[in-house]
Formats: C-alpha cells, sequence, structure tokens
C-alpha cells in the first residue's frame, strides 16, 4: 500500500458513507434545518463537492474547475465561482433547490478528476507547494486537510438525518 492507496481509501470512504446517508432522503429531510444558524443538508453536500474540485483543480493544478469547465453550475442552477465558503446563514437558506441525482453526477465527476491527478503525481510531488497564494501549503497539506474536512461535513450530515430520523433511521 503507498500513500495513493490511502488517499483513495480515505475519499472512497467518505463519498460512500454520504451517498448511503442520502438514500431515501426527501427533498424537505435535506433542507431541514436544525436552527435557522444552521445548515442544511443540501447545502453541504454542494459545498464538499465544490470543495474537493476546487482544491484539486483550481488549487493544486491552477486549472478551471470541473464545476466551470463543465458547466455544472448552470445545469445545477447554483453560483458559478462560490462553495459556499463564509455563506450567511441567510445565503444558505436562500441556496436554490437542485436534484441530489444530478448533485452527486457532479461529485462523481469531480472525484474522476481527483483520482486522475492522484495518479499523475509521485510521493515526492507530496511537498509541493502548488499557489503563490498559500504559499507555505503543500499538496500533503491540500489531501490531509481533504480528508479531515470532508468528513467532518459527513459527520454533520449523519447528525441531521439523525435528529429527523432517530438512530436506526
Amino acid at each position: 500500500m503507498d500513500f495513493k492507496d490511502l488517499i483513495r481509501m480515505g475519499f472512497d470512504e467518505y463519498l460512500s458513507d454520504l451517498k448511503g446517508l442520502l438514500d431515501g432522503l426527501s427533498e424537505e429531510e435535506r433542507r431541514f434545518q436544525v436552527t435557522p444558524e444552521s445548515n442544511h443538508i443540501d447545502f453541504i453536500v454542494w459545498h464538499m463537492a465544490r470543495v474537493e474540485d476546487d482544491f484539486l483543480q483550481r488549487f493544486a493544478q491552477r486549472a478551471a474547475t470541473v464545476w466551470q469547465r463543465d458547466g455544472w453550475h448552470g445545469k445545477l442552477g447554483l453560483p458559478e465561482r462560490e462553495s459556499g465558503f463564509g455563506y450567511t446563514a441567510q445565503q444558505v437558506a436562500d441556496l436554490p433547490r437542485y436534484d441530489m441525482g444530478d448533485m452527486l453526477a457532479y461529485y462523481d465527476a469531480a472525484r474522476a478528476e481527483t483520482y486522475r491527478f492522484l495518479d499523475s503525481i509521485s510521493e515526492r510531488d507530496l511537498a509541493v507547494k502548488p499557489h503563490p497564494r498559500r504559499p507555505e501549503y503543500s499538496l500533503c497539506n491540500m489531501f490531509s486537510h481533504l480528508m479531515i474536512e470532508e468528513a467532518q461535513h459527513v459527520g454533520h450530515v449523519a447528525y441531521i438525518r439523525g435528529i429527523q430520523r432517530g438512530i436506526e433511521g
């Protein structure tokens, strides 16, 4: 096993867990906010997919995101250049509704590009600091951060689902 296998294992696990948590949820359940100041599941899923795409495309490769390049923002009716980072409670509540199947298709397309990039690098490349706006931040930092952040967001989705459906739901 090498670093690529470990990254794939973590990324596959959190995306599989996320898809399992989304299975069977209604749009109303996905838009449920625990409090008016809380995120809803649709916001979290959009943010997760966008963050991975932004990090792997824009940060690591300084390339167009899958979101922009393939027109997913238009297909889903969501902002072209945003990822939800820094959104206010009102912006979260007002996030346009979208089809979750389409969102997961976008996530899968972004993931395919993630793995294409992962396959192209070596262990030495993990020390590369690819973006001048974050000169202290290496590819290793990026992959580590993504694994932790995305796993936390899966936990958020599980929590919101659990509040609505209970432990067995």
